[in-house]
């Protein structure tokens, strides 16, 4: 699988879930679950890929802003639902947080939708009939220990973020 094809599957399982995350998640696995088990693996590869690459201060910033707060574990929730929006949304939010203000719907509450991440594990899972504890491991290095980028405080944000904070504060 390559970037590409990772892209469309994410756009393709998208279609006719009406923005609904678990529709969305389960359209996912079940799309990837048809795939050979290989394929799976690259896409769990290239989701980790994607999601270290937004394990950035500028993008926490975002997601507590738009959830009014945001911890660790609703970051990576976070992480994973912009994943879930699309390539077009993913790159133009690494380039620009700020961006997010014409994608974020009133019906997507904080952004902190769990479930994206495990999309690959469960897939695998369900096509092999294993124990999704026995998922490959994806060979990426271990977890950043701190996010890309410039740090924040709650006072910054006004300054830094401008246009989200006068939206969601």
């Amino acid at each position: 699988m390559n970037d590409a094809q990772f892209w469309n599957l994410i756009d393709s399982s998208r279609r006719g879930v009406a923005d609904d995350p678990d529709a969305h998640i389960e359209s996912l696995t079940a799309a990837l679950a048809e795939l050979p088990e290989s394929e799976i693996i690259d896409f769990d590869r290239i989701f980790t890929e994607l999601w270290f690459k937004a394990y950035t201060w500028e993008l926490w910033a975002a997601a507590y802003i738009i959830g009014g707060g945001c911890s660790d574990d609703g970051f990576m929730d976070f992480r994973g639902w912009l994943i879930s929006r699309g390539r077009k949304v993913y790159e133009a939010a690494l380039a620009d947080p700020q961006s997010l203000l014409k994608v974020v719907q009133d019906g997507d509450d904080e952004c902190q939708i769990e479930g994206y991440q495990y999309a690959a594990n469960q897939a695998w899972s369900r096509k092999l009939g294993k124990d999704s504890s026995d998922f490959p491991y994806s060979g990426m290095g271990p977890y950043p220990k701190e996010p890309a980028g410039e740090s924040w405080t709650e006072e910054d944000l006004p300054r830094r973020f401008p246009k989200l904070w006068r939206r969601y504060s």
